[in-house]
């Protein structure tokens, strides 16, 4: 009897997240509450969009790189002396405003690369997810049952997992669109 209890109960959790997740309305929440603003500063030239006060964002879809070549793309983008990486998500306000630029660059849900990785300090086989540009990892959306480290070849992080805004561990060879940030004050 408490095998059927217990997967009854976890369908239940299951069809309460993707309920939740799907009322979640990119093209309405993108337009009304996170509307593009572009970026105050050209960075080489292109257009950005803002995100937050201290950086600006661009979202790739139309090339699919491995997370190292997406990484070494970003950081060819500059502003002063500021280098660019892949995107660092660090709240929900900075997550629906990737998502949305996400979303206005591909409005197909496609899985992009953003700048968390697994690392595992070697001392003591601690796992650590850090971002690329170097900031503290406190915030994270990972989807149900992520990261999973699946055959322990998932290094990486995508978003838009399942549904817009979540998050899933990949292996980092995979090629995936991409956003970049770079810092302009």
């Amino acid at each position: 009897m408490r095998p059927i209890v217990g997967t009854a109960t976890l369908l239940l959790l299951v069809l309460m997240f993707m309920s939740a997740s799907a009322a979640w309305d990119p093209k309405q929440t993108c337009e009304t509450k996170y509307p593009a603003i572009p970026c105050r500063h050209k960075i080489n030239n292109e257009n950005w969009f803002q995100m937050g006060d201290n950086r600006c964002v661009k979202a790739v879809s139309n090339e699919r790189l491995s997370f190292d070549d997406a990484e070494k793309t970003c950081n060819k983008y500059r502003h002063g002396n500021f280098m660019g990486h892949l995107v660092s998500i660090h709240d929900d306000v900075e997550l629906h405003q990737a998502v949305c630029t996400m979303y206005r660059d591909h409005p197909g849900k496609d899985h992009y690369w953003i700048g968390l990785q697994m690392k595992i300090k070697r001392i003591n086989g601690v796992v650590k997810y850090v971002w690329t540009d170097g900031t503290d990892n406190t915030f994270s959306r990972w989807a149900y049952g992520q990261p999973d480290m699946f055959l322990l070849r998932e290094e990486c992080v995508e978003m838009n997992y399942w549904d817009w805004t979540l998050w899933n561990d990949e292996q980092c060879g995979q090629h995936r669109s991409y956003m970049c940030a770079v810092r302009i004050a």
